[in-house]
């Protein structure tokens, strides 16, 4: 296929669906944890993340032979590279719990994997529109929604924050938690980042 051809938009699509998915496997890996497992429930999460970077450099590749991109090269150079990030920050959570040796979850845990699932859809469903952002009348909706939910993510940042420090938890535990709690709440930020990523480059080209 000719260079030229090269459907940006699709692709940019395709990659937020790997951060979907890739959300729905960790909820999948929270609700069925266990230590004994984990180590393969990575290596299927790395092969997601694989699969991403694969995409992403597969645009890298059109995009260096691309006389004129659709939109700005440094515009769909930085959205490719902030959407892998997402996928990047999901993988790394399964990583903390095989790295810190977790033998069990708090509860917190699954609410915050299903509320990065919400995120990242919401982050699909801009990208669905973004070829069509002079008319589209949702892709506005979506932008905001993902900006709300990523301060209702803050909210369980908070709240899983002031349990741990307010529970009967070793110094070890607070520690091991609170940069686990942290790195859930670090994929809702990513999903804003691209959200807004999104928003600044349709108003560039309004």
């Amino acid at each position: 296929m000719a260079s030229h051809k090269y459907n940006y938009f699709d692709a940019l699509v395709q990659m937020t669906e790997f951060a979907c998915e890739a959300s729905k496997y960790l909820v999948e890996a929270i609700q069925t944890f266990d230590p004994a497992t984990l180590l393969e429930k990575i290596e299927i999460m790395r092969r997601l993340e694989h699969t991403a970077d694969e995409k992403r450099h597969e645009i890298m590749t059109y995009l260096a032979k691309e006389f004129l991109p659709p939109i700005e090269r440094e515009d769909i150079i930085e959205l490719t590279s902030k959407i892998d990030d997402i996928v990047d920050s999901i993988d790394e959570i399964l990583h903390h719990f095989y790295l810190y040796n977790v033998q069990a979850l708090l509860p917190e845990c699954l609410g915050f994997s299903q509320h990065i699932v919400l995120c990242c859809d919401s982050v699909r469903r801009i990208a669905i529109e973004f070829h069509n952002f002079r008319k589209s009348s949702t892709i506005r909706d979506s932008i905001i929604l993902t900006n709300r939910l990523e301060s209702e993510g803050d909210k369980l940042y908070n709240e899983a924050i002031r349990k741990i420090f307010t529970s009967d938890f070793s110094e070890r535990q607070v520690v091991v938690w609170t940069r686990i709690i942290a790195s859930l709440e670090d994929c809702c930020d990513y999903c804003e980042d691209v959200s807004e990523l999104f928003d600044s480059v349709i108003m560039k080209n309004s």
